[in-house]
């Protein structure tokens, strides 16, 4: 029974120390040796296709968006009016005026004195205004003031004119104020002819040197004022 046990002794100390070496041994791998990668650089394409994908659009401008806003008092209504004020007439440039100047003829000392008359018309009306100046005394100033009112009426058959006249002046320290009125009439004719009738009625009243006061016209005895009648007639072409 000894040698037995010694035996089964034997083989297990056997049996353990085969697997002991076999455990003991553990399994060493060879290190593998990576070689350095070297890529080749890549080259960049140029990106044309890409910057003028990247490029907006130009902005166009449709207006301020405000056509169904119809609130005032703002910026936005007064932005508005500017453009709706785009589009309409343009207003007139004022009252046509004319000017015309009178000269003396000469040097003779009774020649016709300086004038000088501002004329317009309105709404149908011919107004005037404007001075006179005696050249023997233009160093005192204006003679005459003078102005005008008239009214014509144009139609194919020819023209009627109404005009007064007014002027205000002074003679030997003393002052004239005279009044004319007059109608004239023109009739167009065959061959380009114009028949016209002018008359006039004139009346001048002289300031009192003494009193100051204003004398009506009179007689011519009395030399305190004047009043006339006059009148044409004739054919022009």
């Amino acid at each position: 029974m000894h040698r037995t046990s010694a035996i089964l002794i034997a083989m297990l100390v056997a049996c353990c120390g085969s697997g002991g070496s076999a455990m003991a041994a553990p399994a060493t791998a060879a290190p593998a040796t990576a070689a350095p990668a070297t890529a080749a650089p890549a080259t960049a394409a140029p990106a044309t296709a890409g910057a003028a994908e990247s490029v907006p659009p130009p902005v166009v401008f449709d207006g301020f968006g405000l056509e169904e806003f119809s609130e005032g008092g703002s910026i936005a209504s007064f932005l508005q009016e500017i453009a709706g004020s785009e589009d309409e007439p343009e207003p007139p440039l004022g009252v046509p005026m004319d000017v015309i100047v009178n000269g003396p003829s000469g040097r003779d000392p009774g020649a016709d004195s300086l004038a000088a008359e501002l004329k317009s018309r309105i709404e149908g009306f011919h107004l005037s205004a404007g001075v006179q100046a005696d050249p023997a005394v233009v160093h005192e100033g204006p003679a005459n003031w003078v102005g005008g009112l008239g009214m014509s009426s144009d139609h194919d058959m020819g023209r009627e004119v109404l005009e007064l006249k007014t002027s205000l002046g002074r003679s030997q320290q003393t002052g004239i104020f005279g009044v004319e009125v007059g109608p004239r009439i023109e009739r167009r004719l065959r061959d380009g002819l114009l028949f016209f009738l002018d008359g006039k009625a004139q009346a001048q009243a002289r300031r009192s040197t003494e009193s100051g006061n204003w004398q009506l016209p009179g007689g011519a005895s009395d030399g305190s004022g004047m009043v006339g009648v006059a009148g044409s007639t004739g054919v022009m072409r």
